[in-house]
């Protein structure tokens, strides 16, 4: 009995010894912890705390001064290489570009703004702070090294936007073109922001710092739009003019195509009715409409331009606007023969083709051309000069009345009779009352005849010539006449 008491007070000594060392340990312990707390919150009253970057450079632990000579020696002295369009380089200096380290910075705000008695927290967490005030830049200076570089100097093509075309009978997307136009604001933001972050390089084309094209083949828009010009606008009209050839084809007609407020086409039936009103009004009458206009022609008297008469076509403007529409709309593509009205042999050489009479009324000469060839000639007498109604006018007109053994009349006088009646084997008429004709009672032909014998207005001719001449004339072939 008397010895298990003492193996129990043995045991509660030994018991109450080791809760004395780990009182003594955990004492110690939260001494050394404490002195280490006061350590750090002593050390980190004016430093930065562990695992802190200053825009992306470390300055955990470092001091305001420390921080910023870091800051400093980082984001100075920095080289910057643009790689341009063509794969090739240039570099920029900071110096050069005037942007330098600002000691009138925020970084002991920041410091400030540290709770450091928290110091120890930071070993598990990162903290990233970013400043923009750390450099300061010459804008001149900055300016002027840019736009030294030689690419920007250089002369730059302008981008183009993809667009749809008529090539070949259909139209086709050609592709944008990004060409070589430098963005000189976008490209001074660059610079200054790599050297800020401190990136050495700078791809102009991949920053997108070139002006790009506003529609690109890929885009919905253009996409669209080839869809809806192959249904509505895919044709070709071609017109023939004495002036040449007038065509309208799909890259006129696509422009007749309606655009809303998002930038997207429509076909609109009413727009392109005043389209086409615009295109024969405008561009297609003027051209066709040649009745009294000057016509320049070459003959057997060489090259001439004459104005009056009444020879030519005049275009029906309403009923081509309609026939137009109709040949847009079944996608045709062709000559059109416009609708009309007058005569108009052909639209070659003035629109007299190669088949008419020509009369020089100063040199009292009339020729007949036919295809081209000189194949009846004769010296004529015309209208009398000095009286403004004999005198044969001048102009283009056409043969539109032929009759063997005419009597031609004059003007009805008080008296109730004509001026003259005079029988003619061979009447040609071409304007009005004058006409071709044989004249057997003038003695002579050509030379100053005309001057004291003048006719009427009409072109007098020696029967044989006048014989000739009906044999081969038919109605509407031109007949021009000039002074």
């Amino acid at each position: 009995m008397e010895e298990t008491n003492t193996q129990e007070k043995q045991t509660r000594r030994k018991i109450r010894i080791k809760k004395n060392h780990v009182i003594k340990a955990s004492l110690i312990l939260g001494a050394i912890i404490l002195v280490v707390y006061l350590f750090g919150c002593f050390y980190y009253h004016n430093r930065f705390m562990s695992h802190t970057t200053i825009n992306d450079i470390d300055v955990s632990g470092l001091t305001y001064q420390e921080a910023s000579s870091t800051l400093e020696k980082n984001l100075t002295q920095q080289t910057l290489t643009l790689t341009f369009v063509d794969e090739k380089q240039e570099t920029l200096n900071q110096d050069d570009c005037g942007i330098t380290f600002n000691q009138d910075n925020h970084i002991q705000e920041e410091l400030n703004k540290q709770n450091y008695f928290l110091w120890f927290t930071h070993f598990f967490q990162s903290t990233n702070i970013t400043l923009d005030d750390l450099l300061v830049t010459d804008e001149d200076k900055l300016n002027e090294a840019v736009t030294s570089l030689q690419h920007v100097e250089d002369e730059q093509i302008a981008p183009v936007d993809a667009k749809v075309e008529y090539k070949d009978d259909d139209f086709v997307i050609t592709p944008e073109v990004f060409g070589t136009t430098i963005q000189n604001d976008q490209l001074i933001t660059a610079v200054k922001q790599a050297f800020e972050t401190r990136h050495d390089s700078i791809n102009l084309k991949e920053q997108h710092i070139y002006q790009e094209p506003e529609l690109t083949s890929e885009d919905k828009i253009i996409t669209d739009l080839q869809t809806l010009a192959k249904e509505y606008c895919n044709a070709q009209i071609t017109y023939q003019t004495t002036s040449g050839n007038v065509v309208l084809d799909g890259n006129d007609i696509i422009q007749w195509l309606s655009i809303d407020e998002k930038g997207n086409y429509y076909y609109d039936e009413d727009e392109f009715k005043t389209q086409a009103t615009k295109f024969v009004e405008e561009e297609l009458a003027p051209k066709i409409n040649i009745i009294g206009k000057s016509k320049t022609f070459k003959g057997a008297n060489g090259t001439r331009t004459v104005s009056g008469g009444n020879y030519g076509y005049k275009l029906n403007q309403s009923d081509e606007v309609e026939g137009l529409l109709a040949d847009i709309k079944a996608h045709k593509k062709e000559t059109r023969s416009p609708s009309v009205s007058g005569v108009q042999a052909s639209y070659s050489n003035g629109g007299l083709g190669n088949t008419f009479v020509e009369i020089d009324m100063t040199k009292q000469h009339m020729w007949f051309i036919k295809n081209g060839q000189v194949v009846l000639e004769s010296d004529c007498v015309t209208g009398l000069p000095s009286d403004p109604d004999r005198k044969t006018p001048g102009g283009t007109y056409y043969i539109y009345f032929m009759q063997r053994n005419r009597v031609l009349k004059g003007q009805i006088q008080a008296d109730g009779k004509p001026e003259y009646e005079t029988p003619v084997a061979y009447w040609m008429a071409f304007n009005g009352g004058i006409g071709l004709h044989d004249a057997t009672w003038q003695s002579s032909f050509g030379g100053d005849r005309y001057k004291t014998h003048g006719s009427h207005g009409c072109i007098n001719l020696p029967l044989n010539v006048a014989a000739s001449l009906y044999s081969q004339l038919k109605v509407n072939i031109p007949v021009v006449c000039y002074y």
